[in-house]
């Protein structure tokens, strides 16, 4: 092969090469014409003296800049075009036009020779135009429009066409979220990921995120067996994907509550920006609570450490704290013959704080009654401790006149008795412990009847017919007989709760006092 045929093989190989790649990089936007390069394209191919010689016409797309004397440029672009002087004089500054040309080097100067120049509608009408064109459009088709939008939007910082971009990208996250399940949870934190992506404002992925957790939170709710571990995790994506929602509100509205249970999501699309951290609050609150209330005892046993949790992650919810409290009370007073002092104290201070005050006095009674068997059987120690029981614990000197009176039967030589009696202000008399007072009454009568229709000395069978079966029974022995107490009512609420009594001459207990309803 000669060196002149050798060259213009490669010329041609070269030029072949050149032009594979050169059309593999061109822009494809849909609607627009082929191998037509945008500024930005233009000035990314440096350097530009690459292209000088090639056979290839280029065409560039662009703003008009500054323009006269057979010469101009286009906006943002380094390239000095030249053209003849006469294809300038219908431009206009700011114009969009296309322009073609080649690249040509004057001695150590380059410059782009336009062999045609042509304006083009701009950018916002040229979008308007491809939306109008598009038929029944996919989220893709969507898509390549808000690239093609962005990217002259960007160069250009021209806002209206950003705007536009924005348009174009939320029409492809309605089209993608048209197209999911309404199971699809993962579809729509996908989607969420996109609106970050698109730079799209997040009020839209705000509410994608909060159907998504929610989604998440009703298929979690019918898991059989439960698991709270994924009750768990579930709350700590949402606080990490929705800060500050871990902090306590100081209040909820409650129509805004009472909206958001009815429909929360809905609710959540259409609420205020001030308000949707309050909707977020409520979205934790109620997967907290379940976890919270997740193995809670039937019989209120454990009300006070769930009580305490609740006010510790969900203060907001101060009624199922209290509610929680409540069941505690009960369960104890259930259980007041296995408490300690302290214990039945506490117990009875924390209903009298309720303004339950003879719930306060039930615990105490029950609680003396559950140890007068052990006492009695001490004998006149024992029953002068029963005495002191019921003189400082309910007040009532009327009862424990009665246990000092049956320890005077069995030893009216005791010293330490007969001073007791004294210290109460009772006289020997007769063989007869008498108070000369006329007012011997210490402690007020039970109420006769309660609004529920019970009244003292009814029987147990009356009582079960009124109410039905109770909640809860503790019984007592004592050496008059049997001491029951009765609580009537659903765990958490205030118990209504009965004292019965059994002596020996009874055939079944009977109502001897009662919490008034």
């Amino acid at each position: 092969m000669s060196l002149q045929h050798f060259n213009r093989w490669l010329r041609i190989g070269v030029w072949s090469c050149f032009t594979a790649v050169l059309l593999s990089g061109l822009d494809h936007v849909a609607g627009a014409a082929e191998n037509l390069w945008t500024v930005q394209k233009l000035n990314d191919s440096k350097p530009w003296d690459r292209f000088v010689g090639s056979p290839i016409p280029i065409r560039v797309e662009g703003r008009m800049g500054p323009f006269g004397n057979g010469q101009f440029r286009l906006m943002r672009c380094d390239v000095k075009f030249t053209i003849d002087n006469t294809k300038l004089r219908t431009v206009t500054n700011k114009a969009s036009v296309e322009v073609t040309g080649q690249f040509k080097s004057e001695g150590s100067k380059l410059e782009f020779a336009v062999t045609d120049l042509k304006v083009v509608p701009g950018y916002l009408e040229q979008f308007d135009s491809r939306v109008a064109k598009m038929r029944l459009p996919k989220s893709q088709d969507w898509v390549e429009l808000g690239k093609w939008a962005s990217e002259r939007g960007q160069f250009y910082e021209d806002a209206d066409m950003l705007k536009k971009a924005h348009e174009a990208y939320s029409s492809a996250i309605d089209a993608d979220y048209r197209a999911l399940k309404s199971s699809d949870a993962a579809g729509r934190f996908e989607l969420a990921k996109k609106i970050n992506e698109y730079q799209l404002p997040q009020r839209r992925r705000l509410e994608l995120m909060h159907e998504g957790f929610r989604i998440e939170w009703r298929s979690a709710q019918k898991v059989e067996p439960p698991d709270p571990a994924v009750w768990k995790k579930l709350a700590l994506q949402i606080t990490s994907e929705f800060p500050g929602v871990e902090i306590p509100l100081e209040s909820i509205p409650q129509e805004l509550r009472d909206a958001y249970e009815q429909d929360a999501d809905s609710t959540y699309r259409n609420a205020t920006d001030e308000q949707r951290p309050i909707l977020q609050r409520l979205l934790l609150i109620s997967i907290l609570k379940k976890s919270l209330l997740f193995g809670e005892s039937r019989d209120g046993h454990d009300g006070d450490e769930i009580a305490a949790q609740v006010e510790k992650l969900i203060p907001e919810e101060k009624g199922l704290a209290e509610k929680h409290r409540m069941a505690r009370l009960a369960y104890g007073l259930a259980h007041v013959g296995t408490a300690t002092r302290p214990e039945v104290e506490k117990l009875s201070a924390s209903y009298r704080e309720r303004g339950q005050a003879q719930n306060a006095d039930l615990a105490l009674l029950g609680w003396i009654k559950s140890h007068e068997p052990r006492l009695k059987g001490d004998g006149v120690p024992g029953l002068m401790q029963l005495a002191d029981e019921y003189l400082t614990l309910l007040h009532d000197e009327r009862s424990a006149i009665e246990y000092l009176k049956d320890a005077y039967r069995i030893d009216p030589t005791f010293e330490d008795l007969k001073a007791k009696f004294t210290s109460l202000g009772y006289q020997l008399k007769d063989s007869r412990w008498i108070k000369p007072q006329a007012d011997r009454q210490s402690r007020a009568e039970p109420v006769a009847q309660s609004s529920a229709g019970i009244s003292q000395g009814m029987t147990a069978a009356h009582l079960r017919r009124l109410l039905g079966e109770p909640r809860t029974v503790s019984r007592a022995m004592t050496a008059r007989g049997t001491t029951e107490v009765w609580s009537f009512g659903p765990l958490g609420s205030t118990p209504l709760v009965v004292r019965l009594e059994q002596r020996s001459r009874d055939t079944e207990p009977k109502v001897t006092a009662f919490s008034a309803q």
